[in-house]
């Protein structure tokens, strides 16, 4: 009679050995963290695109006006870019200092349209303004779409 012995590799052993030293309090964490996660990618997923690109405006507004000089800098510019999750995003500050030119490119005809509806001008401590579209007839099948945020 024979008996099959199966040893775990070294490797997988090491996994299993540091994941049960892990303390509850860290996996509770890691489970927070991806359920809201999932939940903001849902949200996100599911946002009329005009709600989330107000959104993302704003955010990026909340950056401006959290500095304490007029004048953005390089570290500014990147934090404000962060907010803009899916987009082909240039942000220009060397026009009209202080204010700050975000355009997006390649706006989709529908996203154009919604974002005409949702954030064409957001009032706050940074005015957020879009740069021409004045109706929707400007709104093409590809659209480039310039804000201006204005501390």
């Amino acid at each position: 009679m024979s008996i099959a012995v199966q040893f775990p590799s070294s490797r997988s052993h090491r996994l299993r050995a540091q994941a049960r030293r892990a303390p509850r309090a860290l996996w509770l964490v890691l489970a927070v963290a991806l359920s809201w996660g999932a939940e903001v990618a849902v949200y996100t997923g599911f946002a009329p695109h005009g709600e989330a690109l107000r959104h993302e405006l704003q955010g990026a507004a909340g950056v401006l006006q959290a500095q304490l000089v007029p004048q953005p800098s390089p570290a500014v510019l990147q934090a404000m870019r962060r907010h803009f999750h899916e987009s082909d995003v240039d942000i220009d500050m060397a026009r009209l200092a202080p204010n700050v030119a975000v355009t997006l490119r390649g706006v989709l005809r529908e996203d154009c349209l919604d974002a005409l509806r949702q954030a064409r001008h957001i009032n706050g401590p940074v005015v957020i303004a879009l740069e021409g579209y004045g109706s929707a007839v400007d709104c093409r099948d590809h659209n480039d779409m310039t804000w201006w945020l204005m501390p």
